[in-house]
């Protein structure tokens, strides 16, 4: 954990490029993972990241946390092997964790260099750089991230999950390594005149377990899951989300559960016990499912081989109650969920200038009285990702949309199981108006003006 420090936040940079950087590194992880995977059938999907398995809590990624400081467990990039348990398509919070891989958050700093390009990495010495790491196995279970749902919003300074690293577990047989190459790197550096701008470091560690357990229910119940996430901290220390800092005279802004505005996950489960499941138009078959996808600037792409939830929106951890009438579901390419568009909000209705930008960039003002729970109260509790391929905006009420006018809101493309979806109100609503049509009895155009083509809306 880097020392804290008292210094002005950083201005933060162009978020579009940010972003950019962000989906490059993602891009390039999910084709390592994706390489080591075979021949196995992948679709893309950004469904699955969660701030629980980076062992992070939401508030980890706030933009104005102060310079220098960080949360002990929490990982801009993390790789899982755990047992498969899943909810509405999402790794379980209490999944065994076999295996994990962890970079280290890496703080702001304002005094940060990184390197030049689309993606930019905080160059060695800086406290910015990824110098930390964790990884650990274990057949019993690592007993590591995720951190628990159950703490609520962080105050300031106060760590979600004071267990550094990957976690450790001496009932089964594996080892815990935490290694900061810094430990080494920085005093050498000192010595030929070059001093770190990282100013304390960790110390590298190596714990062996010799017990004798093996957790191998969990697998027989609910088969394997790999969960690969990250989010745009990776990007020379830059976060992206509102929080117990930015937030701390907004209370009310501070209650969804999703975590970093900007980042992705893959994810891949393997499941015996579900092969014979009767296939459905949500979720084709059972056997092994996949997905990859990422979100940056306000702007999602997502598929997916089974429905998948990408977003809480009200009755998140229970603190933004639902407003009378939101639907409990909703797809996130459909921007009239339960034939209202002001069932999506924040891709409707929200000014550009509430967001998560940074403290520049971002108006209190122009959340409105409510803040961003109010746009969260009318937002479906699921939003969700369908099998097949989807472009759609962010409803995450602290996005930062980059994308000028007529683009925002990014126009959705969606093709799969559950139909054709195209368009948004400011590109093919200007045509089709917000009255549906139809040919031939079958809707063709939805109240948002996109063109909806569903011949069984009922069954997603």
């Amino acid at each position: 954990m880097e020392a804290p420090l008292i210094q002005p936040s950083q201005p933060r940079r162009n978020r579009l490029t940010a972003g950019r950087r962000a989906v490059v590194l993602l891009g390039a992880s999910a084709g390592l993972l994706l390489a080591g995977a075979g021949t196995a059938a992948f679709a893309v999907s950004g469904g699955g990241y969660s701030p629980y398995q980076q062992g992070c809590q939401p508030g980890d990624s706030d933009y104005a946390t102060p310079n220098g400081q960080t949360y002990p467990g929490c990982h801009n990039t993390a790789l899982n092997v755990e047992s498969g348990g899943t909810t509405n398509g999402d790794p379980n919070n209490n999944n065994t964790k076999y295996a994990q891989f962890g970079l280290n958050q890496d703080p702001q700093d304002s005094k940060a260099v990184g390197t030049p390009g689309e993606f930019s990495l905080g160059e060695p010495g800086m406290s910015t750089s990824p110098h930390a790491f964790c990884v650990s196995a274990n057949t019993d279970g690592t007993n590591g991230a995720p951190a628990s749902p159950k703490t609520g919003p962080e105050s300031p300074g106060q760590a979600a999950n004071a267990r550094n690293g990957c976690g450790d577990n001496s009932k089964g047989a594996g080892f815990d390594a935490n290694v900061d190459y810094y430990q080494y790197y920085c005093p050498i550096a000192a010595s030929l005149g070059n001093p770190c701008e990282a100013t304390s470091w960790g110390t590298s560690t190596l714990t062996g377990d010799v017990g004798t357990a093996v957790a191998y229910q969990p697998i027989v119940q609910n088969g394997l899951l790999i969960y690969l996430g990250m989010d745009d901290n990776s990007d020379n220390g830059e976060h992206d989300g509102v929080g117990p800092f930015s937030t701390s005279t907004q209370p009310w802004n501070n209650g969804a559960m999703n975590g970093s505005s900007d980042g992705g996950a893959i994810i891949l489960v393997l499941d015996p016990m579900k092969a014979g499941q009767t296939p459905s138009q949500t979720h084709p078959e059972g056997l092994l499912n996949a997905g990859m996808g990422f979100c940056a600037d306000g702007i999602c792409i997502d598929g997916t081989t089974q429905q998948q939830t990408v977003y809480h929106g009200c009755n998140a951890n229970k603190q933004v109650k639902c407003q009378k009438g939101t639907p409990q579901n909703a797809n996130v390419y459909n921007y009239a969920p339960g034939g209202n568009p002001n069932y999506d909000p924040s891709v409707n209705n929200e000014s550009a200038n509430c967001n998560a930008g940074d403290a520049q960039s971002t108006s209190t003002q122009a959340c409105g009285s409510g803040g961003m729970n109010a746009y969260r109260s009318s937002t479906p509790a699921n939003e969700n990702v369908e099998p097949g391929v989807q472009l759609y905006s962010d409803p995450d009420p602290q996005r930062s949309p980059a994308a000028p006018s007529p683009f925002w809101p990014t126009p959705a493309v969606y093709a799969g199981t559950c139909g054709v979806y195209a368009g948004s109100p400011a590109t093919t609503g200007q045509i089709a108006g917000t009255k549906p049509m139809s040919v031939g009895g079958v809707p063709v155009t939805n109240q948002a003006g996109q063109i909806a083509v569903d011949p069984n809306p009922s069954a997603c």
